[in-house]
């Protein structure tokens, strides 16, 4: 085939495109159907619909410390009222943080900054050593709506329903969200050498997909209606790929991708009627044998993604190929491209390599000023991990992103094509 081998951009766009065009010719009935999930089951779903703040998030005004509710000026006298009552001047009522402030309060004046004013008297003042801002009037208070008014837009119709996402519906009073129609997925992993348990024998691999690729799927809001497995096997993968892409939307496989007797997926997509081969395999490592085809012969367009079979490869080009094809299958938009600077000098590549990665120092957490922002929101660069060649595992298990390494030497702090670790 004289089809070029296109990179790791050009692949994204054009399996964001063929997972557009199949929800294009989905039918009507399954684009708008959708579903109330409780908030407990919708993680890793897409939202149908807005989710819009039903009222002033918090609803009331809370306290942010423990301490107590004062109003005016020092010393108060403590008082135990009911909490509709409102707080006098000169009087105080122990609160908790996130308890609810009563009307008339000035200010929340944190424990550790009070004493008794007088022995044995329920009267308490602030103590000499106490920060004057104590008394700035609000201190200490969260008023109501600080997070969102009623009305805010939380997140968009199309938005992957996130762990943060589904706490913030929480928060915001809600226990079930509507969410599209989960697209389907089936599952092929194939390999004589390939075992599920257990110590590998020589000539035997353990298999690395079945325990992570139902997970990388379901958290994109996919559901895996079927896991099968297969030795080498001509006419059995040409009859398993046939009766999956009449079962699912799309179809991912693993193995059997590369040119040899015993890669019967490649020659099953190449020969099979009706199925088109759009991405015949990538230029980029790992993950070169990647195949991306569409099953058209039921009218309906099936996509099909045939991972290679060594471990990183996949995940490579899952992380490339497939996060563009499910979100074209979620109506999604493209993925917006990032960089980031490199830590070291870099040799040149053959071709575009991805490269399991991690922010200079070490393992830490994401910033609000980009991937792996630092606390003091200097940007960090970014170092290839070790222990990422295409059969392995360990490289990535501790990064928190990809590197895209270009066919040319790379200077350090020199900005290169960087991908999340999950989109």
């Amino acid at each position: 085939m004289n089809t070029p081998h296109p990179g790791w951009a050009e692949a994204m766009r054009l399996a964001h495109a063929l997972g557009a065009h199949a929800t294009s010719h989905t039918t009507a009935e399954a684009v708008a159907g959708s579903e109330s999930l409780p908030l407990a089951q919708s993680h890793g779903r897409i939202l149908a619909a807005d989710l819009r703040a039903a009222q002033p998030v918090p609803h009331v005004a809370t306290a942010a410390m423990d301490g107590y509710a004062v109003a005016g000026e020092p010393p108060w006298d403590l008082e135990d009222a009911p909490l509709e009552t409102p707080l006098e001047p000169g009087r105080a009522r122990t609160i908790v943080t996130g308890g609810r402030v009563p009307a008339g309060a000035s200010g929340v004046v944190r424990q550790e900054y009070t004493e008794t004013a007088a022995a044995g008297a329920a009267r308490i003042r602030l103590r000499a050593d106490a920060p004057a801002t104590e008394l700035t009037p609000g201190r200490h208070i969260r008023p109501a709506g600080r997070e969102a008014q009623a009305g805010d837009l939380l997140a968009r119709a199309g938005d992957v329903l996130t762990p943060a996402r589904v706490a913030l519906a929480a928060i915001c009073g809600f226990d079930a969200t509507p969410v599209r129609r989960a697209r389907t997925v089936a599952l092929l992993l194939t390999g004589d050498e390939v075992v599920t348990s257990g110590m590998p024998a020589p000539g035997q691999v353990r298999d690395a997909f079945e325990v992570q690729l139902p997970h990388a799927l379901a958290r994109r809001g996919e559901e895996v209606v079927a896991v099968e497995r297969i030795g080498d096997d001509r006419a059995t993968t040409r009859e398993t790929l046939a009766r999956l892409t009449a079962q699912a939307d799309a179809v991912v496989t693993t193995g059997g991708t590369a040119r040899s007797a015993a890669d019967h997926v490649r020659a099953t997509l190449e020969s099979t009627a009706g199925v088109r081969v759009v991405i015949p395999q990538l230029g980029m490592r790992p993950g070169h044998p990647t195949m991306l085809a569409v099953d058209e012969r039921a009218g309906a367009p099936v996509p099909i993604l045939a991972l290679p079979g060594n471990p990183l490869a996949a995940m490579a080009a899952m992380r490339v190929v497939g996060s563009a094809l499910l979100r074209g299958l979620t109506g999604r938009p493209a993925e917006a491209p990032l960089t980031v600077p490199v830590a070291v000098d870099l040799d040149g590549e053959k071709v575009d390599r991805l490269v399991p990665a991690t922010p200079e120092g070490g393992v830490q957490e994401g910033g609000d000023d980009g991937p792996g922002a630092a606390e003091d929101s200097d940007e960090p660069r970014w170092r290839p991990r070790l222990h990422v060649a295409a059969h392995m595992m360990r490289g990535l298990a501790d990064a928190q992103g990809w590197l895209v390494l270009p066919p040319h030497p790379v200077t350090a702090g020199e900005r290169i094509p960087f991908l999340p670790l999950e989109e």
